[in-house]
């Protein structure tokens, strides 16, 4: 919309202000709009606690996970260089006491570090030894961990739920594992792996540990963040708020002041140039009489013309003085002044019918804003449609209030004028304002029905 377009519409939301002194106040809007402007922050806020703190759980996690599993590989791999990889050539050799020693340091690990199984494999699958010593000798194929052990010289740790077909006898109860392969490097060149599983201890104490540390610090930090900047927003939110208040109060003061004015203006017309006028039409009535029965005729016919004239005139400016300042349109005052339209068709030739028959009490702004589409359609059909009849109906009950302009004319494509259909713009945008629309359509027989509805609000 244009400037102009704006300027119109902020003049026909306080239309009325002026005849009672009143200016609309936007404080309680203003308040409203701040207090909606803080919730969006906060839900913003809840919303942003809730991501960061997933966020966070979801690294305290993997991080627990990392460091849990790096200090369980370092562990077996201490325990494979120090307890097995000595005593490993002797228990290959058969040496009972190799095999006991090694019994009393996995139990020694089971106490101390959690250790739940130890299994020492060979590049031919064959388990050479384990703490359950029934699985001691037996042959499986090796699994992708082991060979990727035993061939890459290769250390890994993970979690694990001791499902590996080697496992199934083995009963470990539900809870997660941490299951480390080390490689051992035997005096005589042969490289074994090392399987340890573990309980999870380490995963739960870390996770643990990061999740008091690292979750608090984040949603605290944010919090305070938050807490920080809400102030400003909010003395920010108010400042633009008491600045669109200040400027609504600016443009109502002037547009009341244009009220006035364009009071003012009427008044003068009404009581002066339209007094005059209709005053010289009196006057030439009385030199009509008071001629001669001689040029009677001739004068008469020129006195008839300026008679005219004149009554085009004050009919011309009594439909200036309502454009300028129009009546009250409430109560009985919306039909006279849709039959002051319908008089500026006539007086060009126009064919006019009117209808108003409003059974609901309309309010001003409802009522206003009715009289400014039926004018702006009437406006439109003078200058574009090129109509030899036309027809303004305005209908309303407790629901809604309908304005029907119709012609005669050439159509939608030229009714409504060829600059952008301003004057249609300027219509839906007041009955958007008011939670109406506007709809323009071809009649059947040729011309331009443009139909209004707006709500009626009790």
């Amino acid at each position: 919309m244009t400037d102009r377009g704006h300027a119109a519409a902020d003049r026909d939301r306080v239309w009325n202000s002026g005849r009672d002194g009143t200016v609309p106040s936007r404080d309680s809007g203003g308040s409203r709009t701040v207090r909606h402007a803080v919730i969006a922050m906060v839900l913003i806020g809840l919303s942003a606690f809730t991501v960061v703190g997933a966020a966070t759980v979801f690294a305290a996690e993997s991080i627990a996970k990392r460091t849990a599993l790096a200090e369980a590989a370092r562990s077996a791999q201490l325990m494979g260089n120090v307890i097995f990889k000595p005593v490993m050539p002797r228990l290959i050799r058969g040496d009972r006491t190799a095999w006991e020693q090694l019994d009393e340091a996995v139990q020694a690990r089971q106490s101390e570090a959690g250790v739940v199984r130890v299994k020492v494999w060979n590049r031919q699958g064959v388990v050479l030894y384990s703490n359950e010593h029934h699985a001691i000798g037996m042959s499986f194929p090796l699994n992708d961990d082991v060979r990727k052990t035993i061939d890459r010289h290769a250390s890994w740790a993970d979690l694990s739920d001791l499902s590996d077909e080697e496992n199934i006898t083995e009963p470990h109860g539900d809870s997660r594992l941490v299951e480390v392969y080390v490689p051992l490097d035997l005096p005589s060149g042969e490289r074994l792996a090392l399987e340890v599983y573990s309980t999870d201890e380490r995963v739960a104490t870390a996770r643990g540990e990061l999740m008091r540390t690292l979750v608090p610090f984040s949603i605290l930090a944010l919090l305070l963040l938050l807490v920080a900047q809400l102030p400003v927003s909010v003395q920010l939110l108010r400042r633009v708020s008491q600045a669109d208040a200040e400027r609504s109060r600016l443009l109502s003061k002037a547009l009341t002041a244009s009220e006035r004015e364009r009071r003012a203006i009427a008044r003068d017309l009404h009581d002066g140039v339209v007094q005059d006028l209709a005053g010289a039409g009196y006057a030439l009535e009385a030199v009509r009489a008071d001629l001669p029965p001689g040029t009677a005729t001739a004068a008469g016919g020129m006195l008839d013309r300026i008679s005219e004239v004149l009554r085009g005139a004050v009919g011309s400016l009594r439909t200036l003085m309502v454009d300028i300042y129009p009546p009250d349109l409430t109560d009985d005052g919306l039909a006279q002044a849709v039959e002051l339209l319908a008089e500026r068709l006539r007086r060009e030739g126009i064919a006019v019918t009117t209808t108003v028959d409003v059974r609901a009490a309309l309010g001003s702004d409802l009522a206003a804003a009715a009289y400014r589409c039926a004018r702006e359609c009437v406006t439109n059909v003078l200058k574009h449609a090129e109509a030899g009849r036309a027809s303004v109906d305005v209908k309303g009950d407790q629901d809604r209030l309908l304005v029907v302009v119709t012609d005669d004319g050439k159509g939608p494509g030229t009714a409504l004028g060829s600059t952008g259909h301003l004057g249609l713009q300027l219509i839906r945008d007041t009955a958007s304002e008011l939670g109406g629309e506007v709809t323009v359509t071809a009649r059947p027989g040729g011309g331009t029905e443009v139909r209004t509805t707006l709500p009626v609000r009790s």
